[in-house]
């Protein structure tokens, strides 16, 4: 392989006819630079240089391979400048995907504009997919407020955590005196639940069991979607999970609404992730939309 070390060294060495000043000039030993040299010609299988006594005289294919490596050299050095250029340059074309108009409304929205104010050379897609997110389906660049399913089925996607709350169980008051209030893990199994649609089993209900851990439980489900399941459970329709610090369920409960159900048995460890796409270094714009969001983590509305 050709590196662009040794074209350059050995376009120095063509200008002046020798090694000793170009070993002084890039501070190196003569025996350096002849490595070089020798490599480019070992690639090649081709001389570059006739050998005399006082200087170096180019072959007459070291001239034609002189002047395509200076062609070369220039067309590298404006890449390398591109890049450097672009690494702090946010522009082209972001594409995020959410979950919910309220979860885009809650975090993003009041901030976009601050955030175009940044970077007005970056064109934004805010997408929002209420079914479950294919990776390899779906072109995005940031998949915003997303629960643990995605990292578990793509474990090669990086990760920001974003929040994590208490996974609360509710329902509406005229749901509870319809059906009773369960008083047991057990007895939620006797109730219904508003299911979602992409679980995998669609009815499950997750809570903390008496040994501290995850416990699943699955009641009876006649309703499954991907959307409005607080809506459907103000509704009187059945029981949901539902991250319990939001600013909607804790309006709802406050205004007699919904009704907080088994809260001893409600499980903790619930988190929601920015997930990204790995690179090394991460993309400019996919830093700075993450940086700038995340850091705006204590105004959400959430």
């Amino acid at each position: 392989m050709i590196h662009p070390r040794d074209l350059r060294a050995f376009c120095k060495v063509a200008e002046t006819g020798n090694m000793s000043r170009v070993a002084e000039a890039e501070s190196k030993t003569v025996m350096a630079i002849s490595k070089q040299i020798q490599r480019l010609e070992t690639v090649l299988n081709q001389a570059l240089f006739i050998r005399t006594r006082r200087q170096l005289v180019l072959t007459e294919f070291g001239a034609k391979f002189k002047k395509k490596s200076e062609v070369f050299l220039e067309h590298y050095q404006e890449l390398v400048q591109f890049g450097e250029t672009n690494e702090t340059t946010v522009t082209g074309e972001l594409r995020v995907v959410c979950q919910s108009n309220d979860i885009v409304n809650e975090t993003l929205v009041p901030w976009l504009a601050e955030f175009t104010e940044h970077y007005p050379e970056l064109g934004i897609s805010i997408d929002v997919k209420e079914s479950i997110i294919d990776v390899l389906d779906d072109d995005f660049d940031v998949f915003w407020a997303v629960g643990p399913y995605l990292g578990q089925r793509y474990p090669g996607l990086k990760r920001k955590t974003l929040w994590s709350s208490a996974y609360g169980i509710f329902a509406s008051p005229e749901y509870l005196a319809a059906m009773g209030s369960p008083k047991t893990l057990a007895d939620l199994e006797l109730h219904k639940v508003i299911g979602y649609l992409h679980n995998q089993p669609s009815n499950v209900l997750v809570a903390k069991g008496d040994d501290s851990q995850a416990h699943y439980v699955t009641p009876e489900c006649q309703i499954k979607t991907v959307a409005g399941h607080v809506e459907l459970a103000v509704a009187g329709l059945g029981l949901i999970n539902a991250p319990a610090n939001t600013t909607a369920i804790q309006d709802l409960i406050k205004q007699g609404k919904l009704c907080p159900v088994l809260q001893e048995h409600w499980w903790e460890g619930a988190e929601v992730y920015a997930y990204y796409h790995p690179s090394r270094p991460v993309q400019a714009k996919v830093r700075a939309f993450l940086d700038f969001f995340v850091a705006k983590r204590e105004e959400w509305a959430l």
